[in-house]
């Protein structure tokens, strides 16, 4: 690594302002050893003269000796990082440059030098390692350049601050490449001391650099324990690393980044308070926003959280993560239009196209506009035709309008990568003729919903009626009931299949096993029968409530991500419940109907076929989209969909009343999201057309008995 200085000539030959204004006058190299810049003196014409300053000379830390202001220039190369406080050696040497004089200095890049390894491997002599500025480095101790710079700002102007690897090989194997040709693995910084009235007076410069360096030392002791916590967390050592950032927080109590990392696994009462005080500190800190903007969504506080992230992309507009996250709580409130002119606007920083065209199909789907979802999803498509939920959402926009062929190739894609070979065509050939299937044993897997099951478990039938042995692999709760289906040989728990089945496919891939049109779904009803003797039992119970005989399901599953869209509050089945002339049960599991005046005896439903034997006694069922609505219209009885405006596909587009899958099926559908109370007013009236047609307007209401109120 020596004679550097000479090395760096033909570099700054080609650069002017060192000849013609910083290496001008009288200066002095420190650390130079055997290739002082006085010996270049033929290419600095300006330069007057260079004292040489090595160790025989003097602690360079310290400059004892030199007085302030007395040189024009201070120049060194490579010496800094082997000193014991270079924080204390650069203040001195700033000490000794007079105002408006420079200072070049070079030091050794700890990237392009030591190349990971401490301590050095190519020279013992090295105290310390630099960087220009980086998070973190994997040296114990490393000093960022721009921190050391900052630590003397009004004492200079930096000039040039340059990483020198014009010359580095990055593909070479470990070694000291400042050996080799040109290359200098190097920092290079010029500074320019301020004039008269802004530098520290001598003593002050003397007493304050011991202070900047405990600073700098301290830094590094609370990085190296950060990185410690850092590489805890990393490898999923919670607890430990819990106590580690706890412990880096004590000692620096408004470091920002600690606070951010430890709230990602805190509690989070204690990760908010966390973020909230970083935010404090820092009101524009995007980490900070964006952890704590995520954090109130996943704990049910979406308009806050939404709010934060409007913060968050207000302070970085351009940053990938925060339109992310903010698009994904707009999905979370429902806010649609906000995502997807989010998403117009800015979803090229997220760089899938198109995962981007798909969210946005996505969300043109729940905001009823199947045309615009359709062209988003062709353009996710046209990108990556093997894109799989694009390709499943394009199924359902073509099911929603009607073309069950084109849907099913699309929802087919549900199962892609699980299933060899398509599905579409098992046993309807393309001229629409049945294939028979004499002899075979057909298992149909449950591959959704109940509500999704007890729809499709119907193509048991014509499948029955193709020569197979029919297998059904459901949900526990529906076991007795499918079983009981005369089409269906065998009904298994979802997970206890057996071996000795021919073919098996997920019940949402039988509209394309039988080329399903609008026309041809197998809408025969009922399909489903309760039990006998529980029927009779429930029968007889209902006999003593006089009155249209209603059963009422106000919600739907808790664990579906949009439960609360497609459920009506409790209060607003006030208007309905009011009414004379009609007995009212609950449907709603776990829904304490009592406390609204229903009669409930859900307590008593230990499965779906004891759903069903209540329902089967029933006038009529109203309830939301859930599996009681496709119980009932099983079931063969009058049900009224109490429908969201962002509608599953199966209920086709705005403007259909009826189903084709249950003809027993009327549809009351919100005009625009979330609107409950005119879908709440239609069927309060039509409900009240249906009492006076059965003849009991003068009866008592509420779920009680007749005679009683």
């Amino acid at each position: 690594m020596a004679y550097e200085t000479t090395k760096q000539m033909l570099r700054r030959a080609a650069d002017g302002r060192f000849a013609r204004r910083w290496i001008v006058g009288e200066g002095i190299d420190i650390g130079c050893g055997p290739d002082p810049l006085g010996d270049l003196k033929d290419h600095f014409p300006l330069m007057k003269s260079t004292r040489p300053w090595n160790t025989v000379d003097g602690d360079a830390m310290l400059m004892d000796g030199v007085a302030d202001a007395t040189y024009d220039f201070v120049h060194s190369s490579h010496h800094l990082g082997r000193l014991v406080d270079p924080v204390r050696a650069l203040g001195n040497w700033i000490r000794i440059c007079k105002p408006g004089g420079h200072l070049i200095i070079t030091i050794l890049d700890e990237d392009l030098y030591e190349q990971g390894v401490w301590p050095s491997v190519f020279n013992q002599d090295h105290k310390w390692t630099f960087t220009i500025l980086k998070p973190q480095s994997w040296s114990p101790k490393s000093i960022s350049v721009v921190q050391l710079l900052d630590l003397f700002k009004e004492e200079v102007e930096v000039l040039k601050l340059e990483k020198l690897d014009s010359g580095f090989q990055y593909d070479a194997p470990l070694g000291d490449q400042t050996l080799k040709g040109m290359s200098e693995s190097a920092i290079e910084f010029v500074l320019r001391k301020r004039g008269k009235g802004w530098g520290l007076a001598a003593a002050a410069a003397a007493d304050t650099s011991r202070a900047r360096f405990a600073l700098v030392a301290r830094r590094h002791e609370i990085d190296a324990k950060f990185a410690e916590a850092i590489g805890l967390h990393r490898e999923g050592k919670l607890p430990e690393a819990y106590a580690a950032y706890a412990a880096v927080l004590g000692a620096d109590p408004d470091n920002l980044a600690v606070m951010n990392n430890l709230a990602l696994i805190a509690p989070f009462a204690e990760a908010e308070r966390l973020l909230r005080r970083a935010l404090e500190i820092n009101p524009a800190y995007v980490d900070a926003l964006l952890n704590l903007g995520n954090q109130l969504v996943a704990n049910q506080r979406v308009e806050e959280g939404r709010d934060v992230l409007r913060r968050a992309l207000v302070a970085a507009p351009d940053d990938p993560r925060v339109v992310n996250a903010l698009s994904q709580a707009y999905d979370a409130l429902g806010a649609y239009e906000d995502a997807v002119a989010l998403l117009q606007e800015k979803g090229g920083l997220l760089g899938n196209l198109d995962d981007v065209y798909c969210r946005l199909g996505k969300y043109a789907e729940h905001l009823g506009r199947t045309d615009e979802a359709l062209a988003y999803l062709a353009n996710a498509l046209r990108i990556n035709p093997s894109h799989v939920e694009a390709n499943i959402y394009t199924g359902r926009q073509h099911l929603r309008k009607g073309d069950f062929v084109k849907g099913a190739e699309g929802i087919a894609w549900i199962w892609h990568g699980r299933i060899a070979e398509s599905q579409i065509g098992l046993f309807m050939d393309p001229a629409g003729r049945p294939i028979r299937q004499d002899g075979r044993t057909i298992v149909l897997s449950a591959d959704s919903g109940l509500g999704d099951t007890l729809q499709f478990v119907r193509y048991a039938r014509p499948l029955k009626a193709l020569g197979a042995r029919v297998v059904v692999e459901c949900q526990p709760e529906l076991l007795r009931l499918v079983a009981a289906m005369p089409e269906v040989d065998e009904a298994v728990a979802i997970g206890d299949l057996s071996a000795g089945f021919d073919l098996r496919l997920p019940l949402h891939n039988l509209m394309g096993a039988f080329r399903t049109t609008l026309a041809t779904v197998p809408a025969d009803v009922p399909y489903l029968a309760a039990p006998a003797d529980e029927a009779a039992a429930y029968a007889q119970r209902l006999a003593a409530y006089q009155g249209l005989r209603v059963g009422l399901c106000w919600a739907g599953n808790p664990n579906h991500p949009r439960n609360s869209g497609r459920s009506v509050a409790p209060d607003l089945l006030a208007p309905l419940l009011n009414q004379a002339g009609a007995s009212f049960f609950s449907l709603q599991k776990g829904g304490n109907g009592a406390a609204l005046g229903l009669v409930d005896w859900t307590a008593d439903f230990a499965d779906m076929a004891n759903t069903a034997a209540l329902v089967q006694g029933l006038d009529l069922v109203i309830s939301v989209d859930s599996a009681v609505a496709h119980l009932a219209g099983a079931l063969g009885r009058p049900v009224w969909l109490l429908n969201r405006f962002d509608s599953c596909w199966r209920w086709l587009e705005a403007g259909v009343e009826t189903s084709p899958w249950y003809p027993n099926l009327t549809q009351f559908r919100q005009p625009a999201a979330g609107e409950w109370g005119p879908v709440m007013a239609a069927v309060t009236a039509r409900l009240a057309e249906a009492i006076q047609t059965h003849g009991a307007a003068d009866k008592p209401a509420t779920g009680r008995k007749a005679g009683k109120r």
